[in-house]
């Protein structure tokens, strides 16, 4: 698999991810009637949908300027894993889309040809 399908396919994980766990995460406070803080409903929705829709626009719909996309990405990846930190296994998956995206904005020096 080539490294611009691998982050196409990540970045389609990470953003539908947060996304769902957002929705998920807030319709399960609301149906178990916990009393908490509409502050907390609004931390799990905004740093997870909003996580998600950023790693989403800033992978798919913004191209140029390069430094755009990778900004959206990266802010979207952390927000997310402020989050998600508990699972251990998504933050690793922002990270590693982070660097993808990084990557194919900007080559590395061996991987251009000279």
């Amino acid at each position: 698999m080539t490294s611009g399908r691998a982050t196409i396919r990540l970045a389609w994980f990470v953003g539908l991810t947060f996304i769902a766990m957002g929705i998920v995460e807030v319709v399960v406070r609301i149906v178990s009637q916990e009393s908490i803080a509409m502050d907390e409903y609004a931390f799990w929705f905004l740093s997870l949908c909003g996580g998600g829709v950023l790693v989403l626009v800033g992978s798919f719909v913004v191209k140029r300027p390069a430094w755009a996309s990778v900004t959206l990405v990266a802010i979207g990846c952390v927000a997310g894993m402020v989050a998600t930190m508990w699972t251990l296994v998504l933050p690793v998956f922002a990270i590693a889309l982070l660097v993808l995206t990084a990557r194919r904005v900007r080559p590395l020096s061996s991987d251009v040809a000279a």
